[in-house]
C-alpha cells in the first residue's frame, strides 16, 4: 500500500488526472446508458428534432456558442447513421466537448486543478440537469473554467496571445449563455488577486469588455423574448429584496441544503477555513462577495419559481465559485495530499451516484411512454391526442411530448412511428380528428405539414386523422 502511495505521489498531478479521466469515463457511460432520458426529453427533444428534420444547425435565443455539440451530430447524419445512433451520438457529443476542454486545461495549459473544476462543475450540484444537456449553462461554465486556465497559464511567450485568447473565450462564453457574466467576472477577479495584478491594466480591460457585452445583451434583447422576460424580472426585482426569505426560489434552495447542495456547502466551509488559515483575506472577501451576489440575484430573478430542472440549472454556477479556488488553494500543497484526493473522490462518486439514481427515475418515464406507444400502435391513425392532465397522473409531461413520442416510437423496435399530442383541452382540437396532413407540434408552433417532415427519419401517414384516446382505458398496468 505504501508503494502504491509513493507511485501516485511521484507525479503530484497523476492521481488528480486519473480521477478526472475516470469521472469522464463514467459520464460517457451515463450519456450512452441514459441516451433516451437525455435527448428524448423536454427542450432537448425539440431541438434534436429540428436539427435532424432540417439537417442544419439549430440556434435558440441567439446562443450561437451552443453549436459545437451539434457538429458531430450533423457529421453523423452526412455519414448516414440511423436515428437511434444519432440520438446516442448527440447525447455523447456534449460530454465529448467537456472532455476536450478538460484535456485542454490539464495537458495544454498544465492546470490539473482547472481540469478537476470542469468535473465538479458538471456534477457537484446537478441531478436533473444532467438530463437537460442543451441548457447552455453547462457550456458557459465549462468555457469559464477554460478562461481561468488561460489566465493562469505562464507558458505564453507573448502576453498579447494570452489576452486575445481570453477575449475569444469571453465572447464565446457570453454568446453561449448570458449567465457567463458571473463566472467570468469571478474568475477574472480571483486570478487578478492570485497573481497580484490588481494594479495591472489587463484585468480591467477584460472586465470592461465583459461589462460592455453584458450591457449590449440587456439593451438589445427584446423584452418579449425568452431572455428578455428574465432580464425584465431581474430589473424589477430589487423591490423584492426585503421579501427574500419568502420567495419560491429561496424555498427551493433551502429545501435542498441537506441533499443536492450538501457537498457544495461542505466544500464552501472548507474553502473559507483554508483561506482564513492562510490569511488570504482578499480572496476570502472576493469569493464570499461573488457567491453571495450571484445567489441573491438568482433568488430574485427566479422569485416565482420554475420546474425543478430549471431551478436546479439556475444555481449551477455556485459550483464554479467553490471549485476553482478550493482546488487551487488545496491541491498545490503536498500536505495530506492523498487524503484530500480520497475525499474529493468520495464526493465525485456520490455526485455521480446521485445522477445515476435520477436517471433510473427518468427511465420509468421512458418505459411509460414506450408502453403507451405500444398500446396506441393498435390503431391505424398513428397520430393521437390525449389530455395532458391524464398523462400528468403517471409521469412528468412537457410541451415537447409530441416530439418525444415521435422520436421514441421511431427508434423503438416493433413500434410504428407515432406521435401523441398532450392537449389542455382535447375538444378544442376536434377539427384534427377529420382527415388531414398535419403534425401537431407544440402550443407555440402547433401545425406542421406532414410534407415538412424529413422522410428519411420520420414517417407519419399523410391525409390521416388524429384520434383522441383516454390513457386509463388503453394503458396496461
Amino acid at each position: 500500500m505504501k508503494k502504491i502511495a509513493e507511485v501516485l505521489t511521484d507525479n503530484k498531478n497523476q492521481p488528480l488526472l486519473l480521477l478526472g479521466h475516470l469521472s469522464f469515463i463514467v459520464l460517457f457511460i451515463f450519456s450512452v446508458y441514459f441516451f433516451k432520458e437525455r435527448i428524448i426529453f423536454s427542450d432537448t427533444a425539440f431541438q434534436f428534432f429540428k436539427i435532424v428534420n432540417f439537417e442544419k444547425i439549430n440556434i435558440e435565443a441567439s446562443r450561437y456558442g451552443a453549436i459545437l455539440p451539434q457538429i458531430l451530430l450533423l457529421v453523423a447524419m452526412k455519414l448516414g447513421f440511423g436515428l437511434k445512433w444519432l440520438t446516442i451520438i448527440y447525447s455523447v457529443s456534449f460530454i465529448l466537448l467537456y472532455y476536450l476542454i478538460f484535456i485542454c486545461c490539464t495537458h495544454l495549459l498544465k492546470n490539473t486543478p482547472a481540469g478537476l473544476a470542469v468535473v465538479l462543475v458538471l456534477i457537484l450540484n446537478i441531478s436533473q440537469s444532467f438530463f437537460h444537456p442543451v441548457t447552455e449553462t453547462h457550456q458557459s461554465l465549462v468555457f469559464s473554467v477554460l478562461f481561468y486556465a488561460i489566465l493562469q497559464y505562464s507558458g505564453f511567450r507573448n502576453s498579447v496571445v494570452q489576452f486575445l485568447l481570453a477575449l475569444a473565450v469571453i465572447v464565446w462564453s457570453f454568446f453561449t449563455h448570458p449567465i457567463a457574466i458571473y463566472p467570468l467576472t469571478f474568475v477574472l477577479g480571483y486570478v487578478a488577486i492570485d497573481k497580484k495584478q490588481l494594479h495591472s491594466v489587463k484585468p480591467y480591460a477584460l472586465l470592461f469588455f465583459i461589462v460592455i457585452l453584458a450591457l449590449a445583451k440587456v439593451l438589445l434583447t427584446n423584452e418579449n423574448s425568452y431572455e428578455g422576460k428574465f432580464f425584465s424580472q431581474f430589473i424589477n426585482s430589487p423591490s423584492m429584496i426585503f421579501d427574500l426569505p419568502n420567495l419560491a426560489s429561496t424555498a427551493f434552495f433551502i429545501k435542498r441544503l441537506g441533499g443536492l447542495y450538501f457537498w457544495l456547502g461542505i466544500l464552501e466551509i472548507i474553502l473559507l477555513i483554508v483561506l482564513i488559515q492562510h490569511k488570504k483575506y482578499a480572496k476570502l472577501f472576493w469569493q464570499l462577495t461573488a457567491s453571495g451576489f450571484f445567489l441573491a440575484i438568482t433568488l430574485l430573478t427566479y422569485s416565482q419559481g420554475d420546474s425543478d430542472m430549471l431551478m436546479e440549472r439556475a444555481f449551477m454556477p455556485l459550483a464554479l465559485f467553490v471549485a476553482i479556488p478550493l482546488l487551487k488553494e488545496t491541491m498545490d500543497s503536498h500536505k495530506y495530499r492523498m487524503y484530500k484526493i480520497a475525499f474529493l473522490a468520495i464526493i465525485i462518486a456520490l455526485s455521480l451516484n446521485r445522477i445515476f439514481q435520477q436517471g433510473k427515475t427518468f427511465q420509468k418515464r421512458t418505459e411509460f411512454n414506450q408502453n403507451l406507444l405500444t398500446q396506441t400502435a393498435q390503431f391505424p391513425n398513428k397520430k393521437f391526442i390525449v389530455e395532458k392532465s391524464e398523462i400528468d397522473k403517471h409521469i412528468i409531461t412537457f410541451w415537447s411530448h409530441s416530439f418525444e413520442t415521435l422520436i421514441l416510437s421511431t427508434i423503438t423496435k416493433d413500434i410504428p412511428t407515432q406521435t401523441i399530442y398532450p392537449a389542455h383541452n382535447s375538444e378544442e382540437l376536434s377539427q384534427y380528428t377529420a382527415a388531414n396532413s398535419v403534425f401537431l407540434g407544440a402550443n407555440f408552433w402547433l401545425e406542421w405539414s406532414i410534407e415538412s417532415l424529413n422522410k428519411e427519419y420520420f414517417e407519419l401517414p399523410e391525409n390521416s386523422s388524429y384520434k383522441i384516446v383516454e390513457i386509463d382505458q388503453i394503458i396496461k398496468n
